[in-house]
């Protein structure tokens, strides 16, 4: 059987973890319990399911362990933010973007416009960050509809400075 760790146990492991990885890393347990007072015990997310995870909106080496980019998960939206490529919805919704700027942070986003260039396969490029997704078999004319199918509203948050 898992072990079960507490509140406090949970927020200690995230600032070790900001801290192994040279982030900010100072999130209290009266801080984390009134982020989880202001979004009802619920997924930051999809408002809906109980929390499962203490969540960093964005990475850890990029803005650590703190107040303002800690929010609770559900097991499912926390698997859904970590996968590549996902929807930027996710991120955009109005209850989290309100939460950050309570808390004086300003979010971006980086919506990948993908294109196609023709090598031995398709490959599928952002100009913008020129993130790159190999896809063999593809061909050039059902390019423009895989983009469309797949990747639309995709990209990443980041902070602006």
């Amino acid at each position: 059987m898992r072990k079960k760790w507490t509140t406090e146990q949970k927020i200690r492991g995230q600032n070790r973890r900001a801290k192994q990885a040279s982030a900010r890393h100072d999130l209290t347990l009266e801080q984390w319990l009134e982020t989880l007072e202001y979004f009802n015990r619920k997924c930051a997310y999809c408002g809906e399911r109980d929390y499962e995870f203490i969540e960093h909106y964005l990475p850890v080496s990029v803005a650590g362990t703190t107040v303002s980019n800690c929010v609770p998960a559900c097991a499912s939206c926390n698997a859904l933010k970590d996968a590549k490529n996902h929807k930027l919805t996710l991120y955009q919704n109005e209850r989290m973007l309100a939460f950050l700027e309570s808390k004086g942070v300003k979010i971006a986003f980086h919506v990948h416009e993908y294109k196609a260039a023709k090598e031995e396969y398709v490959i599928l490029y952002c100009e913008g960050c020129r993130d790159r997704v190999d896809v063999p078999g593809l061909s050039p004319d059902e390019a423009e509809v895989y983009i469309e199918q797949y990747f639309s509203n995709t990209g990443y948050a980041y902070q602006e400075k």
